[in-house]
């Protein structure tokens, strides 16, 4: 059995809650002990960037200086102490990976993973100088990577074209999500959601015109927008004469999410591209109807889930689909379903996932 060491050189980086984040990881373990069945799993995070020494049972988690050199030492000491064969896993793919790569060197019995989070489309096609220099260090280092993880088969696919010489190996595992097993009660019919990261790279900027639409048909609609970023504050002016007043959450844990499902009826998408859309499979899992820009991912999922999810290709498509869904009711039958199909799936990616740890 191989152990397992993650890797990241400031957690404060990442999008994910540190609290989410450590219970993913607590979810990745106890899969692995189900599935594996065995004593001997050993898996440790190497984290820099937290505040204080964590606790997770059956993992251990290490605190890292804030220095790179520092890191880099505590890195390689690591692995040296370890005997037998190791999994390093980077935390992400330019600092991250960089230390990883160095703390390495020739050491046959690592073995490096990376995870590829985004869409491979938008990945490479970078919008500023800082992403454009983080691609190019990417695909310089590929050759040094053992398997990489993406979040679609169309990923796989897509990757898999780009980086042809390629040797390792390429899996699907995406984040898993949180499959609730109640039926939630919905508390309005005419309220919707906007759930994710506000900027332009989103779609953000046709909310407004879907909106103002939108209130044609229904007057009294409720707008809640879970999440933060840079175009808030323009997205507040835009609908500041909305009445009743739109609800802006902020960024909030994963556990807060939860209950805004339920205060949901319609969740609405306007990103030009989905990786593995992850928002919108937790809102069909919480029996929330989706409305979502038409690109390779969501019309996959309205393929599986047709009467669950419309994909639109304007404001005024997207307007009527949620008008229509505010009038339907989202049954037990159709969550059952749902639910189903993406624990089936999400079970297979885990499987695929562990196993590329440990095994």
């Amino acid at each position: 059995m191989r152990k397992v060491i993650f890797f990241q050189n400031n957690i404060s980086r990442i999008a994910t809650d540190t609290s989410d984040f450590l219970m993913r990881f607590q979810l990745y373990y106890r899969i692995a002990d189900k599935l594996l069945r065995s004593e001997s799993l050993e898996l440790n995070l190497l984290l820099g960037g937290v505040e204080r020494a964590l606790s997770i049972p059956g993992i251990r988690v290490i605190k890292l200086s804030s220095s790179f050199f520092s890191q880099y030492l505590t890195l390689r000491g690591f692995l040296k102490e370890q005997r037998g064969q190791i999994t390093l896993i980077a935390g992400d793919n330019h600092l991250s990976l960089l230390i990883c790569r160095l703390a390495k060197a020739r050491n046959p019995n690592v073995r490096l993973q990376i995870s590829i989070h985004m869409s491979i489309g938008a990945l490479l096609k970078p919008i500023n100088i800082l992403e454009r220099t983080k691609l190019k260090f990417l695909l310089v280092n590929i050759r040094y990577i053992d398997s990489i993880r993406v979040v679609s088969r169309a990923d796989l696919e897509h990757l898999k074209r780009v980086i042809t010489d390629y040797r390792g190996e390429i899996f699907v595992a995406p984040v898993p999500i949180e499959i609730p097993q109640v039926v939630p009660t919905r508390k309005g019919l005419s309220v919707v959601g906007i759930v994710g990261r506000l900027h332009d790279e989103r779609g953000v900027r046709e909310y407004p015109a879907i909106l103002k639409e939108l209130r044609f048909s229904v007057p009294a609609i409720q707008v809640v927008l879970v999440g933060d970023g840079p175009r808030r504050n323009w997205l507040e002016d835009q609908l500041c004469g909305f009445e009743p007043k739109p609800e802006f959450t902020g960024a909030i844990k994963q556990s807060d999410l939860r209950g805004k499902w339920a205060q949901i009826h319609v969740l609405l998408s306007c990103a030009p591209s989905e990786s593995y859309g992850m928002a919108l499979r937790e809102a069909l899992v919480n029996g929330v109807f989706v409305v979502a820009r038409k690109n390779e991912t969501t019309e996959l999922l309205q393929s599986q889930f047709p009467t669950m999810m419309r994909v639109f290709t304007n404001t005024t498509e997207a307007a009527r689909s949620v008008s229509i869904f505010f009038n339907e009711v989202f049954s037990e039958k159709m969550i059952i379903e749902v639910r189903s199909v993406i624990q089936s799936e999400q079970d297979k990616n885990l499987s695929q996932l562990v196993k590329s740890w440990f095994v």
